[in-house]
């Protein structure tokens, strides 16, 4: 999931931004900010069920070999059950992976939620996709001085939403 903002000159520091639809043809309106994150949305009710209906029918196999005395194959069912549904809720309750990128006066700054950081001038920068096969697509912005992968925690779709929104956003950071 991503989101469009762009930053007032007078108040770069402020929190509150401008959602943009798209990118507007004039550049001196202020730094233009790319959120991205990796969509985790929790668990729906019907999946829940599915869940529950897998984790039954798993265990209900696995009384077949417990009748004829192998005990470790219910042991080995509940605990491979427990064990995904700990993985599951784990998963639920940690962060999800997101991005910053602005472009700005000149710069290209860069920010994942591992906190590192990454600032670049825009001139010499420019965006490249590659791609091994369709269902596969990396996002680059290389130039002279280094190269900055971005939208790894997008999707497909949202990979190829984005590109051409950042090549324009970076033309207007350089001021083409």
């Amino acid at each position: 999931m991503y989101e469009l903002l762009r930053r007032s000159h007078e108040r770069p520091w402020s929190p509150a931004s401008e959602k943009l639809a798209s990118l507007p043809n004039r550049s001196s309106e202020g730094p233009v900010v790319l959120h991205m994150r990796a969509n985790r949305s929790r668990l729906t009710q019907e999946a829940r069920v599915c869940f529950t209906v897998i984790a039954l029918l798993f265990m209900v196999t696995s009384f077949g070999p417990a009748f004829h005395g192998f005990w470790l194959v219910p042991a080995f069912s509940i605990a491979a059950m427990a064990s995904l549904t700990f993985a599951l809720e784990r998963h639920a309750k940690s962060r999800p992976a997101s991005e910053t990128l602005e472009l700005a006066d000149g710069r290209v700054r860069h920010r994942d939620s591992a906190g590192r950081q990454i600032d670049l001038p825009a001139f010499w920068m420019r965006v490249a996709a590659e791609g091994r096969s369709p269902s596969d697509l990396r996002l680059f912005l290389r130039g002279r001085d280094g190269s900055i992968e971005f939208g790894r925690c997008l999707s497909l779709a949202e990979r190829r939403a984005v590109a051409p929104l950042v090549a324009k956003a970076l033309a207007q950071a350089r001021g083409c």
